[in-house]
């Protein structure tokens, strides 16, 4: 299946007129990737015994959200990252300029291609476009990232570092799968929202944990949170309680997919299992 998100990613963007800004979208979107979130929507679809080939565009315009926030997060004006994924980030691979109209570019074409999935019912798509904006707007991902800086250099309390958290990771690890809750006519998207929080949360803990255990090569990314002195988990909390806030999310996940009604839980809960086991 991450071939296919990979394909399909490709497929789109070869519309865009070649030159310096479509070889920079095609760059960031290349450059590797778990595709988890194109793939919680697929795999969600899947569990509710939906087809989810169909729905490969619908998925790859979340990655395209999830890219443009990372080509920006590295920018001079934020992280100041120079390696993502292992390659060098987009404004040095390039220029800052391009990185932002690269990322710019993404982000709107994200809702045409979602807009214009004219095979799903007109207020289904609606309600897919006002849930990935919403949660990659002022009330999500944005505002994560503004807290993100604001609280750069400062002690921050456990409380506000989870909110930088919800807002940061967990609302676009959330939207997939309420995206596909919609898609398959549910009607209480409840569970599927404390789900994705949880999912959420709990990726960005273990990138805490394996950003203290681990170096720049192995972590595929430049390691900046040390740079810009913001406060993590570990350095709160030390490692062994960051490890057990991991188990107790972990908990609360599979005890709310339970709750949950689908056809085959299978293909979802491979996709956590796998999640689980990336500091295992």
């Amino acid at each position: 299946m991450k071939d296919l998100i990979n394909q399909t990613l490709k497929y789109i963007i070869k519309d865009t007129p070649k030159g310096e800004l479509r070889d920079a979208m095609e760059y960031a979107l290349n450059t590797g990737g778990k595709r988890v979130r194109p793939l919680l929507l697929l795999k969600t679809l899947e569990s509710y015994g939906l087809d989810p080939k169909p729905y490969l565009q619908v998925a790859s315009s979340i990655e395209m959200i999830h890219t443009y926030s990372l080509i920006h997060d590295d920018l001079p004006a934020m992280d100041d990252d120079d390696l993502r994924r292992n390659q060098p980030t987009l404004h040095i691979q390039f220029n800052e300029a391009t990185a932002i109209l690269a990322g710019d570019a993404l982000l709107t074409d994200a809702f045409k291609l979602l807009s214009n999935q004219t095979f799903i019912d007109e207020k289904k798509r609606i309600k897919l476009v006002e849930i990935l904006s919403t949660h990659s707007g002022s009330n999500g991902m944005v505002y994560g990232q503004s807290l993100d800086l604001l609280y750069e250099n400062k002690v921050t309390p456990i409380e506000i570092l989870q909110e930088i958290h919800i807002h940061k990771t967990a609302k676009l690890i959330q939207a997939p799968l309420l995206m596909a809750g919609i898609i398959a006519g549910q009607k209480d998207l409840d569970s599927l929202a404390s789900l994705g929080e949880a999912l959420g949360l709990v990726f960005q803990v273990q990138d805490d944990l394996l950003e203290s255990l681990s170096d720049e090569k192995t972590m595929g990314k430049s390691l900046s949170d040390d740079t810009n002195e913001k406060s993590t988990y570990v350095k709160l909390l030390g490692t062994k309680e960051t490890k057990k806030i991991v188990d107790n999310l972990f908990n609360t996940i599979e005890k709310t997919l339970e709750a949950i009604y689908f056809k085959d839980k299978t293909p979802l809960s491979n996709l956590i299992d796998q999640v689980k086991n990336r500091i295992n």
